[in-house]
């Protein structure tokens, strides 16, 4: 027999979201993985060599500090560049993130055999179109949501107090930010502004729901992430330490250092994803809880 699908729009307690994100993860733990081998792997391989340049800069300037070198130009740009490559890579891997996670949820509310045994060919039509959405979502933060809220941000710590300021601007986050990408993703007819005004009613209104939700699975995912990136942390730590002290500069500096380096990079940075998924899916439940009991949209229409 087989199981029962877990359908997106149903009014749910807040341990149903919870039980429900990780009843989906469960159930569709190996197309999830493939997909996401499939497309975030190649964008974890180009963030592993951004980290790296990442790494390298931060040990000159440990090394500058220390007064064993002096930057070059060519130095200070290339750790520019680095950064600069870590923030467009994190954006194309948030991208494919929502599109891969979107895509896959509503396949596998419209598919008879939810995900299994999926084939490219029946995901492909359903990515694309979540992933020109999602190319969308994401420019319109870059370009309108962060500026705005970057003002917002500075104006409430020019006029108020640093904890009602923080309160405020988290409150903010939590209401407009959160729900905006499931309802743009899921809702064909939505509008990058019909969708953040949506976003701020059903969140106001289930305020307490999308508050833990956010809260718990992102604190989860963020203890799984946190111990994937330890190897790498430590590494960082050994070559910043070797930068200071000029002993073990050589062996920092080696090819086999070098490319462990790299690989813990990649392993960290793919596994950080793998693990922003979940929230995404949580989010996704809950959207789904505060359309049925705001809007009463149930599963047929």
């Amino acid at each position: 027999m087989e199981n029962q699908k877990i359908p997106l729009y149903k009014i749910r307690s807040y341990g149903e979201k919870i039980s429900d994100t990780f009843g989906f993860l469960s159930e569709n733990f190996k197309p999830l993985l493939k997909f996401f081998t499939y497309f975030l792997l190649p964008v974890s391989l180009v963030m592993g060599l951004a980290m790296n340049g990442y790494a390298n800069g931060l040990s000159l300037m440990t090394k500058q500090m220390a007064k064993i070198s002096e930057a070059t130009t060519s130095e200070v740009m290339g750790f520019v560049a680095s950064v600069g490559g870590i923030v467009i890579t994190s954006l194309i891997a948030y991208t494919l993130l929502y599109a891969l996670v979107y895509g896959l949820m509503r396949v596998y509310g419209d598919r008879e055999n939810g995900l299994k045994n999926l084939a490219w060919e029946e995901l492909k039509p359903t990515f694309l179109q979540m992933l020109k959405r999602s190319f969308k979502l994401v420019l319109f933060w870059v370009v309108v949501g962060f500026p705005i809220i970057a003002i917002l941000a500075l104006g409430l710590v020019l006029v108020l107090k640093p904890i009602g300021s923080l309160a405020i601007f988290l409150i903010y986050l939590v209401f407009i930010v959160v729900l905006m990408a499931p309802i743009y993703l899921f809702e064909d007819d939505a509008t990058l502004i019909s969708s953040l005004t949506k976003s701020f009613r059903l969140g106001f209104k289930t305020w307490a729901g999308v508050l833990g939700v956010t809260l718990v699975l992102s604190l989860i995912v963020g203890i799984i992430a946190g111990i994937a990136s330890l190897p790498w942390s430590i590494a960082l730590i050994m070559k910043s330490m070797f930068a200071a002290t000029g002993g073990g500069d050589g062996f920092s500096e080696t090819f086999g250092f070098s490319f462990i380096f790299y690989l813990l990079s990649v392993l960290q940075a793919f596994v950080s994803y793998l693990c922003y998924s979940v929230p995404i899916i949580g989010l996704a439940y809950q959207y789904g809880h505060a359309v049925e009991k705001i809007d009463q949209t149930n599963v047929v229409s």
